[in-house]
């Protein structure tokens, strides 16, 4: 499932800007994936936590995305192409809509980090560390999730 599945529905997922609504919608597709897998109805109502003991597993899918994504953006930070910082960064000229600001793409990276942006793009330029960094901030989310799930 993994190699075949999870590839197919990640494609591309480095560019994604993540928002609490796809987040309950990739961890519902992880969940029906596992009931697939078992072949568990959905008439049984069985719980997700029963479903993931039973295969000794725990959510998984999100935080791939999320491993997927900031050493994305670590590698195209680190790179010397500007026209694809300045995309990522969301710098633009002009001014700003109206209204709260949507969550774009390094919204994601700040609040998974949980650091300011001057502090992101000073560890991105040390890979080791910034590779540590990506380890621990997916260790905290799998933390969290399994706190909430």
């Amino acid at each position: 499932m993994k190699t075949l599945v999870w590839t197919v529905m990640t494609y591309g997922a480095e560019g994604w800007t993540i928002k609490k609504k796809q987040e309950k919608k990739i961890n519902s597709a992880e969940m029906w994936f596992y009931r697939r897998l078992l072949r568990i109805s959905w008439r049984e109502r069985r719980t997700d936590q029963s479903i993931l003991e039973e295969l000794n597993e725990e959510r998984k899918l999100l935080n791939y995305i999320k491993k997927r994504k900031l050493t994305f953006f670590g590698h195209t930070c680190r790179s010397k192409c500007t026209l694809m910082k300045n995309i990522l960064q969301g710098r633009m000229e002009g001014k700003r809509q109206r209204g709260r600001p949507r969550i774009n793409y390094f919204d994601n990276i700040k609040s998974w980090t949980q650091m300011t942006t001057r502090e992101i793009y000073d560890i991105i330029l040390e890979r080791d560390v910034w590779r540590q960094m990506v380890h621990e901030a997916v260790r905290a989310a799998n933390v969290l999730g399994s706190d909430a799930g």
